[in-house]
């Protein structure tokens, strides 16, 4: 991982902030729109510890250079299923790097939490 990859995740999660904020307030049922909540919650915490962390090996962002990248998915699972596709891509990029072991636990946390959210989709 480099700062450019870096830069696009985070940029990219506040995105995913905005695509499940959307989400929440167009939820049919009462138990998506709490599981968005819930979603939006973890991707918070995920985004700003992953870039804490990530400022210790890549420095801060400059002024403009932080520029949410907007998510198009349609519902609650496909906008899932792409977060844990991007998630998944970056740990592949810490794969070889131990210095990075500790963005790659973030990720392993992120991978378990958003796997949960996807089951509870299937709730009524």
């Amino acid at each position: 991982m480099n700062k450019h990859d870096f830069l696009i995740l985070i940029c990219t999660l506040e995105g995913f902030k905005s695509k499940f904020r959307e989400l929440h307030w167009n939820a049919k049922l009462k138990s998506e729109h709490l599981l968005c909540d819930d979603i939006m919650d973890a991707i918070i915490d995920f985004q700003d510890n992953f870039a804490e962390e990530g400022f210790t090996f890549f420095g801060k962002f400059a002024p403009g250079e932080f520029v949410p990248e907007l998510n198009y998915s349609q519902t609650t699972i496909e906008a899932l299923n792409e977060l844990l596709a991007l998630i998944i891509e970056n740990k592949q990029l810490l794969i070889d790097e131990i210095n990075f072991c500790s963005l790659s636990a973030l990720i392993d946390e992120m991978v378990h939490k958003v796997r949960k959210f996807m089951t509870l989709t299937t709730y009524k």
